[in-house]
């Protein structure tokens, strides 16, 4: 399709602009009720009253994100109210559709339009000035049709690969719960084990924050919080640091050591490690660490997975200790929980088991978000192609 027929106009010359309607209500004054609430990048809350009852375009004033494919624009319908924090147009549509607007504003990259260094803003004198090349009104009805069920096709396969993600993620921790309870006994705290299984608190098993002794003069692996990775056997990223260096105020940890965050959210997201591949085999890192130095009855990448179940990460939350914001998860839980502990070759059959699940899943998971980025860039691309004429 050929662009010859198109022509530039400005948004004000194709649009009333209603913002002179907006009305902001303070959060304190809001009375819940059945009607949207919207603000610069959409519905805020439900309030008992509206103001406008018919579609019209919103664009975000301030608040909000102007770039290429930023969803800026949006349509508004039915019985609404708007704070002060989005723009309100109404196009002329004899000559415009509002949903060929949206898709406009949203494919174009309007920081050109934005004022503010520290508080970005559109504002109406801006807003009035954008430009938008305009196809006739037969042509824009085809090209809102194209996207709209382009669109929302692209859009399911997105929701079914979201979907597909939490499943595997589901995946995961039912096999760790059927793995840790494996007669899928609910009846008490310290459930039934099969034969040969017995509970064992960590205490009994492992030291808990372990005391390191060297020479002030050897090098080690110092690795800060947000090198701490998911997962065991990982290559760190680490700087290489003198004993004498580090040693006060840090904690201490050698080859083998788990590393297990004791703040949340870290804790909350299961950041846990094997500490692996340090310098000389011994290592300093930040305070917010448990360190745990399996004995002889536990290895290290089945007590491991133990602390990435939910039954775990949830006890964890619970005991957690200290002001909000700032809580952690006390030594003292952590030495007196209770596992289930079968025979070591068990364990490393478990652990083995668990490693390849969870490479598999990763792989997947991988594979669906792949999947998910390229059909986002489809729709980028269908915009590209609908306002240079090529749909």
């Amino acid at each position: 399709m050929k662009t010859k027929t198109w022509k530039i106009n400005k948004l004000e010359k194709i649009c009333e602009i209603l913002d002179n309607k907006r009305v902001p209500i303070s959060q304190k004054n809001r009375i819940s009720g059945i009607y949207p609430y919207y603000g610069a990048s959409g519905i805020v809350d439900y309030i008992d009253k509206y103001i406008f009852d018919e579609e019209l375009v919103l664009i975000g004033e301030d608040g909000a994100k102007w770039g290429a494919f930023e969803n800026s624009a949006f349509i508004a319908s039915g019985k609404y109210w708007v704070n002060n924090h989005a723009h309100i147009l109404k196009p002329n549509n004899e000559i415009l559709i509002n949903k060929f607007l949206v898709y406009f504003l949203n494919y174009s990259n309007l920081e050109k339009y934005i004022t503010g260094a520290t508080v970005k803003k559109l504002n109406q004198q801006k807003l009035k000035q954008i430009e938008i090349l305009l196809p006739p009104l037969k042509e824009q009805k085809r090209i809102v049709g194209i996207l709209d069920e382009s669109f929302a096709n692209i859009d399911e396969s997105i929701k079914i690969l979201e979907q597909d993600l939490l499943n595997l993620d589901e995946l995961m921790q039912s096999a760790l719960q059927k793995t840790f309870n494996p007669l899928k006994d609910t009846t008490k705290e310290n459930y039934q084990l099969p034969q040969d299984w017995e509970w064992k608190s960590l205490g009994e098993i492992c030291e808990i924050n372990p005391r390191n002794k060297v020479d002030d003069e050897i090098n080690i692996s110092f690795i800060s919080m947000d090198k701490i990775l998911d997962g065991y056997n990982n290559k760190f990223s680490y700087v290489i640091k003198k004993w004498k260096d580090v040693k006060k105020g840090f904690t201490h940890f050698k080859q083998g050591d788990i590393g297990l965050a004791k703040i949340t959210p870290c804790f909350e997201n299961k950041k846990s490690v094997i500490f692996n591949n340090l310098e000389n085999g011994i290592g300093a890192g930040t305070t917010e660490l448990h360190i745990i130095r399996v004995g002889n009855y536990i290895i290290s990448k089945f007590l491991l997975w133990f602390f990435k179940t939910e039954k775990f990460i949830k006890n964890g939350i619970l005991n957690m200790t200290g002001a909000t914001g700032h809580k952690r998860v006390p030594k003292d839980f952590i030495k007196n929980l209770q596992i289930p502990l079968p025979p070591l070759q068990e364990q490393e059959k478990i652990a083995s088991y668990l490693d390849e699940l969870s490479l598999n899943i990763k792989d997947l998971k991988q594979n669906y978000q792949t999947q998910i980025k390229n059909l986002q860039e489809l729709k980028k691309s269908l915009l590209d192609r609908a306002f240079k004429g090529r749909l």
